[in-house]
This record gives C-alpha cells, sequence and structure tokens, in this order.
C-alpha cells in the first residue's frame, strides 16, 4: 500500500484546542499577625473617672479624670482628654490638659495641644505640635503604680515658695 494510500484513508488529526484555565480564586490575604490586645475608646465615648489599663489604650472620645496605661496610650486627633496621664509610652495626637508622665517615652504628633508638665527619659516633638508646660527629661521614672495608687498631685494653682538654702560654711564675702 502506498504511503498516498494510508494517508487518503486516515482523518487528518483534529487541531489541539488548549482547555481553557481553570478559574483561580483571588489569593487570600494572610492571615493578620497576632497583635497585642488593645483597648478602644471611640470617638462618641465620654467618660469621667479613673481609667486603668493593663494592656495598650486608644482614646478618640472625650475622658475626664485620671488614666494609668501599663503599655502604650495613644490620644487620637479628635480626643479631648482632661486627666493626669501615667503610661509606659505615650503618644499625643489630639487635645490633653493634664499633667504627662511616661516611663520610656512621649511622642508629640504635629496635631498635639497639650497643656500640662511632661516627665519622661525619652521625648519627640513633632513641627507643629503646641505645648504649654515644661519638660523634665531624663532621670530615673519610678515603675508603674499599683492599681489603687494616686498619680503625683496636680500642679499648685500659686507657685510654691523655694526651700530656704542652708547656711553655708564660708561666710560672704564682705561687701563693698
Amino acid at each position: 500500500m502506498a504511503l498516498k494510500d494510508l494517508m487518503a484513508r486516515t482523518p487528518a488529526p483534529e487541531p489541539i484546542r488548549p482547555e481553557p484555565p481553570a478559574p483561580v480564586a483571588p489569593p487570600r490575604p494572610a492571615p493578620p499577625a497576632p497583635s497585642a490586645p488593645m483597648t478602644h475608646l471611640g470617638a462618641g465615648s465620654v467618660i469621667s473617672g479613673r481609667i486603668r489599663c493593663a494592656e495598650s489604650l486608644r482614646i478618640d472620645g472625650q475622658v475626664k479624670g485620671e488614666i494609668f496605661c501599663d503599655q502604650l496610650l495613644t490620644v487620637g486627633e479628635s480626643a479631648s482628654v482632661q486627666a493626669a496621664i501615667e503610661g509606659d509610652s505615650v503618644v499625643i495626637a489630639g487635645e490633653v490638659q493634664g499633667d504627662i508622665t511616661a516611663h520610656r517615652k512621649i511622642t508629640l504628633e504635629r496635631t498635639a495641644r497639650v497643656t500640662g508638665d511632661l516627665c519622661t527619659p525619652g521625648i519627640v516633638i513633632q513641627e507643629g505640635a503646641i505645648l504649654e508646660g515644661r519638660i523634665m527629661i531624663g532621670g530615673q521614672i519610678e515603675e508603674p503604680r499599683a492599681a489603687g495608687a494616686q498619680p503625683a498631685a496636680a500642679r499648685p494653682s500659686e507657685p510654691s515658695k523655694p526651700a530656704p538654702r542652708p547656711p553655708s560654711a564660708t561666710p560672704p564675702p564682705p561687701q563693698p
């Protein structure tokens, strides 16, 4: 049999058609990394009294009183706080009226408006932040207080008198 006869009897092979791709599910986002627990007081919150938080705390509402936070305390841009604040690290982006003590660092963001004294071993003040008060940097900051302990007393309304100086061992130089 001739090759010509064999090819005439054999049907032509069908062209290979690619199979349609299987539908691909969109990639699933990776599960969020475990983060430290955080308490959040939303913009509609209005709280008066003492707040004690063992985890990080974010305030976007209004607080009046005292705040103790064992971890990071963040005062958001929309927040209005009238309180003595004590925390491990404190970030202020909103308005605070009261003294702030941080055991590690205080950060005043550009939108911060603070009236009160700051006491911390480290500080960051962004351009645009407003501060009316004194800053004490360095020194040993005592560890967080127990849950029932009181914060440092509020600033007196009248300036205190300086302590009297002890008499010196050497007499003062003669006056001319």
